[in-house]
């Protein structure tokens, strides 16, 4: 994803960035050993300016984070005792942090089970209501499907597919990326995808 937006991939898409600030989250980020969950999430303020302690504005942004993330109670916690799906919450909590207006996330729900993943897409979702874009890697079809707008995929012949919405999700599009047969499943006026045998 990041080489397609730097053009180190061509893609036959032109790329315009009007992003004031772009937050990336790999799959598998690198966090520093020995420091808490608090420190990790204040070190955002202390990338541009040589400081010194933060703001009671600061601190109170970090604790609305931390709880919207559902981190509150490991605040004093080393992030290498959190689990793998805490982290990403940690990570995206960061994102939060950063004042981005773009979030480019590979699998940043991976690790966590079916409930947090939930709750995280559902706070992504959230944040275009706010201006922020998240562009965002995902292998599960039916999560993406439910909390996406518009939709990439990369062919097995390398072309890639382009649609807005749910029009993007049929049978052709998904063999030629997955190289395997799906049906297309309304329930109740929602779409499901099921790989057939």
């Amino acid at each position: 994803m990041f080489k397609i937006i730097t053009g180190n991939i061509k893609t036959g898409f032109r790329v315009y960035n009007d992003f004031s600030k772009i937050f990336y989250l790999p799959q598998n980020p690198y966090y520093p050993k020995g420091i808490s969950v608090f420190d990790y999430l204040s070190s955002i303020f202390f990338s541009d300016n040589l400081k010194w302690f933060l703001s009671k504005d600061e601190k109170d942004k970090i604790e609305k984070v931390l709880s919207k993330v559902d981190l509150l109670d490991k605040e004093d916690i080393c992030v290498e005792n959190l689990s793998g799906g805490e982290i990403q919450k940690l990570n995206i909590g960061l994102g939060l942090l950063s004042g981005a207006d773009l979030f480019l996330l590979d699998e940043p729900a991976s690790n966590m089970d079916f409930i947090n993943q939930l709750k995280i897409l559902k706070m992504l979702k959230e944040l275009t209501k706010k201006g922020i874009t998240s562009v965002v890697v995902m292998h599960d079809i039916n999560l993406a499907l439910k909390y996406g707008d518009t939709f990439f995929g990369i062919t097995t012949e390398h072309k890639i597919l382009h649609q807005d919405g749910i029009k993007f999700f049929t049978s052709s599009n998904l063999k030629s990326i997955f190289d395997m047969n799906f049906e297309i499943l309304e329930s109740n006026g929602n779409i499901y995808v099921q790989s057939v045998d």
